[in-house]
């Protein structure tokens, strides 16, 4: 089930055309997520990915999946920090900011959206979203878009046509995961 679902919402990740991506995962009885976590992590981590328990209940867990070199790279960009300094965050190295992220989840009854930007979400996408309150956006696809809608629509159709072809060639047992995982060249 946890293979699963880190094909279908993550395959733009494990592509490499994209930073980031969250899934949900409903806990089993019995389930270590702890441990698969870290076993993902040990298959992954060489190909550049690292997997983040963000936030866990009882029944569900929110599931980081991140290039973190990309995430990294994200990071440095002035207008990110500068937007990332209101939010309380102080050290922009990935590791960091991830945990400052998670602390924020815990703490707070509404979801933070500066996760767009640990989502590779375009800055000027998450900047509008928040002050636009969600509204008025030019189109939706896997964000709210508030600028340049027809590059996005095409990127959107770019990550549809990665999930289909991950998903067929995962689910007919041709690649696995890590086969299917391309290695960072950062």
């Amino acid at each position: 089930m946890f293979d699963r679902k880190l094909v279908e919402h993550c395959s733009a990740v494990l592509a490499g055309l994209k930073t980031a991506n969250l899934f949900s995962y409903s806990l089993c009885p019995g389930d270590d997520l702890q441990n698969i976590v870290a076993s993902w992590n040990l298959s992954l981590n060489t190909k550049g990915i690292t997997l983040f328990i963000l936030k866990e209940t009882n029944q569900n867990a929110l599931i980081y999946v991140c290039r973190t070199g990309r995430l990294e790279s994200d990071l440095k960009r002035e207008c990110v920090k500068s937007f990332l300094k209101k939010y309380g965050y102080k050290d922009f190295t990935a590791l960091q900011a991830i945990h400052k992220l998670k602390s924020r989840l815990q703490e707070s009854e509404s979801f933070p959206h500066e996760i767009g930007l640990f989502l590779g979400y375009p800055f000027e996408d998450v900047k509008g979203f928040i002050e636009n309150g969600g509204k008025n956006c030019k189109c939706c696809g896997y964000w709210k878009v508030y600028d340049d809608e027809k590059s996005k629509q095409k990127l959107f159709q770019k990550f549809n046509k990665c999930r289909e072809v991950y998903t067929r060639l995962f689910y007919y047992q041709i690649r696995s995961i890590q086969q299917l995982t391309v290695a960072a060249y950062e």
